[in-house]
């Protein structure tokens, strides 16, 4: 902050309009210096305002589609444009990229935009060249965290269910894949609705809709980080809720010095592809820092506080299932002990459970006396087949039981004996009270 700027009362805000919403942003400053608050700069990520004596103030949006946040002078077209609004009486304020913001303290402007046609193949063309590449980037990369979250969810969907943390990605990776989506497809059904209401003789359509939901965006980010510290707290992973925290303010310093990293090439004069050069090469260190220094910092601390007990069971819980597991030195096994709470998913879980087995072993079988572990169903399988060059059954490493709406399942990587899997239920019963 500069001397000048010390000097008077200055507010930030983080701007929540889509680029091509101009009737909401010209709105909202409208308001702003209602309230005495004038823009000064509309930055990539945080708008500056000057305190002011209270005021109508008209301002208007319109658009340079060879404009660029790169850009240390104006383009041919901004000064064109910038000269035919000012003999109208329209003072340029700031640009938000492609967006060209102007005000006017003349009670009644000349309108910049007199034909809507016009004003609406202006907007396409700026939404060109930052908006739908941008989003469709977005997409694509939301798209396929979807995918990856998604197919380990159907492969076994247990572990999911039974964990507010893994069930909070899920939602994370569904909403925000729908969010940004809508978002982009909202903006292709604006642009025909607005092409049929112009035929028509109307105007550009309004998007009330979409600027609803690109505040629930807002919204669902708060909450989800909020949830997510919390469930991580709850399920004994501070870690997680630190990494968290420390990456989002991390992000949020990253995405500071981007900006100021993009007004330093500006003060200098740089050309548009020198300062997205630095910006871009500022950018991959910081978030390379970011990523790696976060968790470094968070996961690799002094681990000689109080000792954890290597065999003591982790429980996770939800509303829809609850998942026991841990590891047992004599015999040596791991096991995990799910309950499905909803009974309409009961089936599905079990089924899929199976499978998930069936896929990882080179054997399982059924066991044809399921009663001797208490249980409906008894499986049993193993990662190897081979004994003595013959192709037969190995030994069992892996147990599954099926009762009611419990699968139970048991890992050993150097085999169970049959005297061993005897012990196992014994061991099970101190653990979760089967019986």
């Amino acid at each position: 902050m500069n001397k000048k700027e010390s000097k008077e009362k200055i507010k930030r805000e983080i701007p929540n309009y889509l680029p091509f919403d101009y009737e909401a942003v010209e709105a909202h400053l409208e308001k702003m210096a209602a309230k005495g608050w004038r823009l000064v700069n509309a930055g990539t990520n945080v708008w500056k305002y000057r305190q002011a004596e209270p005021a109508r103030v008209k301002y208007a949006v319109t658009y340079a589609a060879d404009a660029s946040v790169y850009d240390s002078e104006p383009t041919e077209s901004q000064k064109t444009l910038a000269d035919f609004c000012a003999r109208g009486g329209w003072v340029k304020v700031s640009d938000w990229a492609q967006v060209q913001i102007f005000c006017s303290e003349e009670e009644n402007p000349v309108p910049i935009e007199t034909d809507e046609e016009i004003r609406l193949e202006v907007i396409k063309s700026a939404m060109k060249k930052n908006f739908i590449p941008s989003n469709v980037v977005l997409v694509i990369i939301l798209a396929f965290n979807l995918w990856r979250v998604a197919t380990g969810f159907f492969y076994n969907p247990l572990p999911c269910l039974s964990s507010w943390l893994m069930l909070l990605s899920l939602t994370f990776a569904v909403v925000a894949f729908m969010l940004v989506a809508a978002d982009l497809a909202g903006y292709f059904i604006w642009v025909r609705k607005s092409e049929r209401s112009i035929e028509e003789g109307g105007t550009c359509c309004g998007v009330k809709i979409l600027r609803t939901l690109n505040r629930w965006c807002l919204v669902f980010a708060v909450i989800y980080l909020l949830l997510y510290v919390v469930s991580a707290l709850q399920e004994g992973q501070s870690d997680m809720a630190k990494y968290m925290v420390f990456f989002l303010l991390g992000f949020v310093c990253l995405v500071a010095a981007l900006d100021k990293t993009r007004e330093f090439m500006k003060s200098k004069g740089a050309s548009r592809s020198g300062s997205r050069t630095v910006v871009i090469v500022v950018d991959v260190i910081m978030a390379f820092v970011l990523v790696f220094g976060v968790r470094y910092f968070v996961f690799s601390g002094d681990d000689s506080g109080d000792a954890v007990d290597p065999y003591a069971p982790e429980i996770q819980s939800t509303f829809i299932a609850e998942s026991i597991s841990g590891q047992c030195a004599d015999p040596k096994f791991s096991y995990e002990i799910s309950e499905v709470k909803c009974e309409a998913l009961a089936d599905w879980c079990k089924r899929k459970a199976i499978e998930a087995e069936e896929s990882d072993l080179r054997w399982i079988r059924e066991r044809e006396n399921p009663q001797q572990w208490g249980a409906d169903r008894v499986f049993e399988g193993g990662w190897y087949d081979d004994i003595d060059g013959e192709k037969e059954y190995g030994k069992t490493d892996v147990v599954i039981l099926i009762r009611d709406n419990s699968i139970i399942r048991v890992w050993s990587i150097k085999g169970l004996t049959e005297a061993e899997t005897g012990q196992v239920m014994s061991i099970l019963e101190g653990v979760a009270g089967i019986s």
